[in-house]
């Protein structure tokens, strides 16, 4: 078993492209669906994608497993203006634990 880290990303988001602390409670600190990054104009990939010419900011995991899958995401992000720092956990250890009550086994129709 490996001693692996697993990686956060925590964002800031240009100013702008997050609903202010004094917005409505359901809005306030989320990003704007208005907000578009200076000069944005979709490709028609990306019009065929997410059928939007709307601006849409790449999803955040809560967690990576592999750094380079953080780092590729911290890249994107900063590429459309987001300022990324990349948090590394302490080695993860897992052990072993016998559950209170044994698993019931599924029988699959398969054979």
């Amino acid at each position: 078993m490996s001693n692996d880290p697993v990686w956060k990303l925590v964002v800031d988001y240009p100013a702008g492209a997050v609903h202010p602390d004094d917005a409505p409670a359901y809005l306030a600190g989320e990003l704007r669906s208005d907000w578009a990054p200076p000069g944005w104009d979709p490709d028609e990939e990306y019009l065929e994608r997410f059928k939007t010419d709307r601006f849409i900011w790449p999803v955040v995991r809560k967690y990576y497993l592999s750094r380079s899958s953080a780092v590729g995401r911290a890249l994107l992000l900063e590429y459309y203006g987001a300022k990324v720092r990349l948090l590394r956990s302490k080695p993860l250890e897992f052990e072993e634990r016998n559950f209170k009550r044994p698993l019931r086994l599924v029988q699959c129709g398969a054979e």
